[in-house]
């Protein structure tokens, strides 16, 4: 049996015997793709409940962390805590094998700057340092694709599609941060040899928000544009953050984590025309887009290779 997996309903997971912690901050609405939002991934309990429920169903056991008090539905051992309390995280973390770290303000409208800096960088550069400290093998770590910087409007976007090697260039507190925690992994990984693997998500939606997909085709290309009308289930994110515990020859590295296809009923090809037809393109467009009418902007290839994992499910299926 796997070990103890220290977990709650916020934003930290972990692994095979690891932590799984939560938001240090909890008060996220979900608002949609409308270019003001920074990643409507880690609305409480949106990826955490989920990422709990795959974990368990692999064989997981499972210790959560969070700064609420433990619920009666919890059926897995429980910390309280706070991400920015090294002392308490350092408690959380003993005698796991891995993390997944979730716990973020999970954008700059839900906390000042100070806030989020604070939240995002100090509390995920807490969990480094006490894995190091307790001989935690792996981190499994929950960024978001604005650690590149290429989504919330605030620069012309370099190529298409967006892809993991896409040059970050992070602007809003929120994006300094996930850039910073990713970099803190690398640095982790070159100096104690912790695996550090960082999951970027786009917004992350489910079956019982699907149906805002359908309306925002009466809203035109517009909306969303600066997100690329990209949109991943929230199942597809949290099987990620299961394969990412286990992938084999990695060290450190990070995924960005899309749906096959975009949030709206417009044509990709007619969106690309319309609204970047002068960005240049990294890969030959027609192959690229290889007939689907509604192919994402981001390119989720690298994931594939490396985790195993490509997007299952689609809002087009349920709605």
């Amino acid at each position: 049996m796997k070990r103890a997996l220290r977990v709650t309903t916020g934003e930290i997971a972990a692994v095979p015997s690891g932590l799984l912690c939560f938001p240090a901050v909890r008060r996220h609405q979900l608002d949609g793709l409308d270019g003001h939002h920074r990643d409507t991934t880690k609305r409480a309990g949106n990826i955490g409940r989920e990422q709990v429920r795959q974990l368990q169903e692999a064989g997981h056991d499972i210790r959560g962390f969070d700064r609420v008090a433990k619920s009666r539905a919890m059926d897995y051992e429980y910390i309280a805590g706070d991400l920015r309390d090294l002392y308490t995280v350092r408690q959380a973390v003993g005698g796991v094998e891995a993390v997944i770290h979730l716990g973020a303000i999970p954008s700059d409208r839900h906390g000042c700057a100070d806030d989020v800096l604070a939240t995002n960088v100090q509390g995920t550069w807490n969990v480094l340092l006490a894995c190091v400290e307790a001989g935690v093998e792996r981190i499994v770590n929950y960024s978001s694709v604005n650690a590149l910087g290429c989504v919330g409007g605030y620069k012309e976007g370099i190529h298409l599609p967006v892809d993991d090697s896409y040059p970050r260039h992070p602007h809003s507190p929120y994006q300094i941060s996930k850039h910073l925690g990713e970099e803190m992994c690398t640095a982790f990984t070159n100096r104690h040899g912790l695996i550090t693997l960082s999951l970027r998500p786009v917004a992350v939606l489910y079956s019982e928000n699907y149906h805002w997909c359908r309306d925002a085709v009466k809203r035109g290309g517009e909306h969303g544009k600066v997100e690329y009308w990209a949109y991943v289930d929230r199942r597809d994110v949290a099987r990620a953050g299961v394969l990412a515990l286990t992938a084999q020859g990695v060290k450190n590295d990070a995924f960005l984590l899309s749906a096959r296809d975009t949030v709206i009923d417009i044509p990709t090809q007619e969106l690309v025309d319309t609204y970047y037809a002068n960005t240049p393109w990294i890969k030959e467009r027609a192959t690229y887009l290889n007939g689907e009418t509604y192919r994402a902007l981001l390119d989720c290839s690298h994931a594939k290779e490396v985790l195993g994992w490509a997007p299952e499910h689609s809002w087009r299926d349920e709605t």
